[in-house]
């Protein structure tokens, strides 16, 4: 078995998130990115229970759903969140540390 070595920070310029940013600004904006797309999964169950319009349950409609819901998780997150952003900073940061 192999060794992860991909670091929250690899991983975040991997995403195509800035990387010419400090390592605590890289950690915000990971956290933030980990915040929004927790918060997508657990808003996509708001529709779950919603049926078609006049138009059906059809494709587009499902995409349009999922696009709204990820721009629901971004606004909410750009908002200040649930404070699941600045757990995961904080966690971000003492791993950085470690590994110096």
């Amino acid at each position: 078995m192999t060794a992860v070595t991909s670091t929250p920070f690899s991983i975040a310029q991997n995403k195509g998130l800035q990387t010419n940013l400090s390592r605590e600004e890289q950690a915000r904006q990971a956290a933030q990115e980990f915040e929004s797309v927790f918060l997508s999964q657990m808003l996509s169950g708001m529709f779950e229970g919603v049926g078609g319009d006049e138009f059906g349950d059809s494709y587009a409609q499902n995409t349009y759903r999922s696009l709204l819901t990820e721009t629901y998780a971004d606004e909410i997150t750009k908002a200040g969140g649930i404070g699941i952003a600045d757990s995961v900073m904080r966690e971000l940061i003492s791993m950085q540390e470690m590994e110096q």
